[in-house]
C-alpha cells in the first residue's frame, strides 16, 4: 500500500508541500538500534501484515485523515490545524531554499582526487537501509556517505547528527521525491533487523517507563504542554529537519 509520507526539513522541502514522497509506510527502526538482544527473524509476510496495522490504526484513530494526509506529518492532524495555516504561508516562501543552495554546492565540491559524491556507489535514496550479507548489517545512507568519503581520502564527518551531513542528505534524498519507498526486506537477515527494530520501538525504557509507541502510536495527537504529538506513520521519511528555532543559532539542520 502505497501513501504520501512527509519530506523532511520539518514538512518543509523544496517545492514545500508541492514536493512529496510518495513512500510506502514502513518500520525501519531496525536501522539504527545498535546493541540490542538478538531477536528472531519474522517473514516478509509478516512484516507487511504489520505495515499493514500499523496504518489501519491510524486510520481509525483519525478517521478524516486518509493515507495521503500523511504526507504533511503532524500538520495533517485535525489538532493542528491552526498551526498547520501558519506552515502554509512559511512554505509560500520556504526559509531552507539557502540551506540547499549551500548543499548542492557541498555536493558538487571535488575531492582532493578530482572526484566528486556524484562517483560514491550509494543505493538510492528511498531504499535505505540496505541490508549487507557480508557483513549481516545494515548500511544507512550517512555510514555510505562516510565510507565513501574515506574510500577517496577524505576524513569522514564527525558529526553525523547535525550541520554538513544534514545537508548532504537532504540533497541527495531530494533526487529521489516522488519514489516509492522500496526498502528490500526479502533477505532473511534483513527479517532480523527489522524484529530488532520492532523490539525496540515498542519496549518500554527510562525513568519514566516509555516506549516510542506511547508517544507516537497511544498519544499521537495528544499534547505535551504546547506541542502535538506526531504520528508515527511517516516518522522513517521525515529526516533530516529544517526547523526555524534552530535557525535563529545559525544550525538549522538535524
Amino acid at each position: 500500500m502505497e501513501i504520501l509520507i512527509p519530506h523532511p526539513v520539518g514538512r518543509a522541502f523544496p517545492g514545500g508541500d508541492k514536493m512529496k514522497n510518495i513512500l510506502t509506510a514502513v518500520l525501519v527502526a531496525g536501522a539504527f538500534v545498535i546493541g540490542i538482544p538478538a531477536a528472531n527473524a519474522i517473514s516478509e509476510a509478516e512484516i507487511k501484515k504489520d505495515i499493514e496495522e500499523f496504518q489501519n490504526y491510524f486510520l481509525k484513530r483519525f478517521p478524516g485523515v486518509t493515507l495521503a494526509d500523511y504526507s504533511d506529518g503532524v500538520n495533517a492532524l485535525p489538532q493542528y490545524a491552526e498551526r498547520r495555516a501558519n506552515w502554509e504561508l512559511l512554505m509560500e516562501f520556504p526559509p531552507y531554499e539557502t540551506e540547499m543552495d549551500k548543499a548542492a554546492e557541498e555536493w558538487a565540491k571535488p575531492f582532493a582526487n578530482g572526484k566528486s559524491f556524484d562517483d560514491c556507489n550509494l543505493a538510492a535514496g528511498n531504499v535505505y537501509p540496505v541490508y549487507d550479507a557480508a557483513t549481516d548489517d545494515l548500511r544507512t545512507l550517512v555510514g555510505d556517505i562516510n565510507a565513501c568519503l574515506k574510500a577517496n581520502g577524505e576524513k569522514p564527518i564527525k558529526n553525523v547528527k547535525v550541520g554538513k551531513m544534514a545537508r548532504l542528505i537532504a540533497h541527495y534524498r531530494a533526487q529521489f521525491n516522488g519514489q516509492p519507498m522500496a526498502v528490500d526486506y526479502s533477505q532473511a537477515g534483513a527479517q532480523k533487523w527489522y524484529e530488532k527494530g520492532r523490539q525496540f520501538y515498542w519496549a518500554k525504557r527510562g525513568q519514566l517507563n516509555f516506549s516510542c509507541a506511547n508517544c507516537h502510536v497511544q498519544n499521537a495527537g495528544n499534547k505535551i504542554r504546547g506541542d502535538v504529538l506526531s504520528p508515527g506513520l511517516g516518522h522513517t521519511s521525515g529526516f533530516p529537519v529544517y526547523r526555524t528555532k534552530w535557525a535563529v543559532a545559525g544550525k538549522p539542520w538535524g
